[in-house]
C-alpha cells in the first residue's frame, strides 16, 4: 500500500486509504478533509519526519514536497546541526 504526500501551498496533503486512518492520526496537527478525501497537515520538517516514522517505506513523497524538504534541510536543519556540533 502506498501513502502519497505532497506540498499544497503551506500544507502537506496526504492521500491514504481509510484503513490507514489510525496511523494518519498519529501525525500531529492533522485533520481529515472529507470533501477532498485527504489528510491535511502543517507544512513543517517535523511533520515530514513523523510521517516517515509512521508510514516508513509505504510513504511516497511528491516532487514539490521533496524540493521543499531539500531546501529546508539545506537552509535551516543542516546549519542548526552544524552549530550544535561546533558547540560540543
Amino acid at each position: 500500500m502506498t501513502i502519497h504526500i505532497e506540498r499544497d501551498n503551506e500544507q502537506i496533503v496526504m492521500t491514504a486509504p481509510m484503513i490507514s486512518k489510525d496511523k494518519a492520526k498519529e501525525i500531529p496537527g492533522g485533520r481529515f478533509d472529507s470533501k477532498a478525501r485527504v489528510w491535511r497537515y502543517p507544512l513543517s520538517w517535523t511533520t515530514c519526519v513523523v510521517a516517515r516514522g509512521v508510514f516508513g517505506q509505504e510513504l511516497e513523497v511528491g516532487p514539490e514536497l521533496k524540493a521543499w524538504a531539500q531546501e529546508e534541510f539545506r537552509t535551516r536543519i543542516q546549519p542548526a546541526l552544524e552549530a550544535r556540533e561546533a558547540k560540543a
